[in-house]
């Protein structure tokens, strides 16, 4: 009986001390978001003069992943286009955290990145690399833009 009592104590104390883990709910902490859900509704200004001002947008959808407001050289109001990467025979090749590439079938890419409130457009084609940078804006700026007609 004593030895019947020792087993059923030895296999109540592996089942508690084996079935309970305090990692088991940070598993899922662990996980990182994607460049485009991390920056989701997230919009980014460039304005390389009064007559070259563009807004960026991005979406968490790898098959447009963003659109852009473009201001139509002094006309006073902005062009909006939904970019669809398949129209653009582009692909995306990276969506990590911090860092969006998409890359075109003739080999030219956009490397995409964020430093605190600063975006980063890298263009990559023939004619070499050029970096764009955006300031971070209030996602209700787009709301207020006039949209040529």
């Amino acid at each position: 009986m004593k030895y019947l009592y020792f087993i059923l104590v030895l296999v109540f104390s592996f089942a508690i001390t084996t079935s309970c883990s305090s990692d088991d709910d940070d598993n899922n902490s662990n996980i990182e978001s994607t460049f485009l859900e991390k920056y989701q509704e997230t919009v980014w200004h460039i304005a390389v003069n009064e007559f070259n001002s563009e807004f960026v947008m991005f979406h968490n959808n790898e098959s447009v992943p963003f659109e852009r407001w473009g201001l139509l050289g002094g006309q006073g109001c902005y062009d909006n286009h939904s970019y669809n990467l398949s129209e653009f025979n582009a692909k995306i090749t990276e969506n990590s955290e911090d860092l969006l590439e998409i890359t075109f079938g003739d080999g030219d890419a956009w490397i995409i990145t964020v430093e605190g409130d600063l975006l980063h457009w890298i263009e990559v084609g023939e004619e070499g690399v050029t970096d764009y940078i955006y300031d971070k804006q209030s996602p209700e700026v787009v709301d207020d833009i006039e949209i040529c007609q």
